[in-house]
């Protein structure tokens, strides 16, 4: 992992191809979408549960659970097995330093076998409030810390397939604090990029982890976004 200096490297879209304390959760209430958690009230899903022998765990690890499970259509009768991977749900974090830069970091993906330019984030603990969770990732990953962060939203990760939702969290005035301390299976670069350059970086490619994407869009729309008229 290149060794963390007191300010991450800048970067431009053409130069592209922790044991601490934990701040609290924002209590504000603006610029706040929870998501979509579950189907809108008095409407029920298509497909119902059928439970019989069909349905097995096929591997269960440190990571993830899949199991078959069986469904049948309130439409046709019809049934059809489903492959469910239980994943824990995970937060994304949007750090904002004084400079209305945006703290980013580029690690290896075996899916893409690529590197990835990406906001920090992790997986959380059961229960976890996804506010918590981001500030420690932030933290552990950048060594960067900011003001409490405020939830945008949540998103499930990839609803035909699995059951984890991802959370974007957004923490303000983020100012290094400490040296990182990534995962030991992690090679984190922390790089930082002026807000503006956001939008062209994800236009171009640049970034394009899809979840990664998604929340940085969710931010960009916001009234008080820096890239907003008047922002």
């Amino acid at each position: 992992m290149p060794s963390p200096s007191s300010r991450p490297e800048e970067i431009s879209p053409q130069a592209i191809p922790a044991s601490m304390p934990t701040p609290a959760p924002s209590s504000r209430s603006s610029d706040h979408f929870d998501g979509p958690k579950t189907a809108p009230a008095g409407i029920e899903p298509s497909w119902i549960r059928q439970p019989g022998d069909q349905d097995t765990t096929l591997e269960d690890n440190w990571l993830f659970r899949l199991r078959r499970q069986r469904y049948r259509s309130r439409l046709s009768g019809k049934t059809h097995d489903f492959y469910i991977i239980d994943l824990a749900s995970a937060v994304h974090v949007i750090a904002l330093t004084p400079d209305s830069e945006v703290l980013l970091v580029r690690q290896f993906r075996a899916g893409s076998e690529q590197d990835s330019l990406e906001t920090p984030g992790g997986l959380l603990e059961p229960e976890e409030d996804p506010r918590a969770a981001g500030a420690r990732e932030l933290l552990e990953e950048t060594g960067y810390a900011g003001e409490p962060a405020e939830l945008l939203g949540t998103l499930w990760s990839n609803p035909s397939l699995v059951t984890s939702r991802i959370s974007t969290v957004l923490i303000r005035n983020a100012r290094k604090i400490a040296e990182a301390s990534p995962d030991h299976s992690e090679e984190l670069e922390v790089l930082s990029v002026p807000a503006a350059d956001i939008p062209n970086l994800i236009l171009d490619g640049t970034i394009n982890h899809a979840l990664v994407v998604a929340g940085l869009l969710w931010w960009l729309a916001l009234p008080s976004s820096p890239t907003a008229p008047g922002g």
